[in-house]
């Protein structure tokens, strides 16, 4: 029962979530009340934020989290695994040139998500690892692995998909997600290509919102 339940939440979310699309990114919403990045409740949220879900996740310092306790800054996020060579590597670079692109007065409101799709090697000692590795401001970067079911709740609302390849690793969408400060969907970067004009400028006016 709670399985069906959740999967009707999630699939009503989704809908929100293709309804806003479209507008999403023009949206100008006063999140003043949000201050002090206290979780709200999920009644709290709007019909397209992403911090309604319910899921739990661990950070690399061994943390418990919720996707609410990210509301209060713009986010930049993507899904990721550690043993990766090829892309994810890349969409790690692309996020730090967006980082190293903001102007100085943004960056406190910026912060810098990676979730795993491999949670069962992705400990929080290898990330922490990875975090080091990546040379990755724990300050401005969160690290997170999740439940199997949490992740594919996770990529399916980021539009995301993934699978397991025949050397245990994982094929995947290469997509770098801006949340604004509320956790709505406002601007999806595809792919691996560097121009980054049309995020930092979503960035920008996320944060000014």
């Amino acid at each position: 029962m709670r399985r069906c339940q959740r999967l009707s939440a999630l699939a009503a979310l989704i809908g929100c979530l293709l309804l806003g699309a479209g507008s999403a990114a023009l949206a100008a919403t006063d999140h003043a009340g949000h201050a002090g990045h206290t979780e709200l409740p999920a009644a709290a949220y709007s019909a397209r934020s992403i911090y309604q879900v319910e899921s739990t996740w661990t950070t690399a310092t061994e943390q418990s989290l919720r996707l609410g306790d990210l509301q209060g800054k713009v986010q930049v996020l993507a899904m990721v695994y550690t043993t990766c060579e090829s892309a994810c590597p890349i969409s790690v670079s692309l996020m730090q040139l967006i980082e190293a692109a903001l102007p100085p007065e943004l960056r406190p409101d910026v912060g810098f998500v990676l979730v795993t799709f491999d949670p069962a090697r992705d400990t929080p000692s290898v990330l922490s690892a990875y975090s080091a590795r990546m040379q990755l401001d724990p300050l401005s970067w969160g690290l997170l692995s999740g439940a199997p079911d949490d992740v594919l709740e996770l990529a399916t609302l980021l539009g995301i998909t993934y699978k397991r390849d025949e050397s245990g690793g994982f094929i995947h969408s290469n997509v770098l997600t801006v949340l604004n400060k509320a956790g709505e969907i406002v601007h999806r970067h595809e792919g691996l290509q560097q121009d980054m004009v049309s995020t930092l400028e979503t960035i920008r006016r996320a944060v000014q919102q």
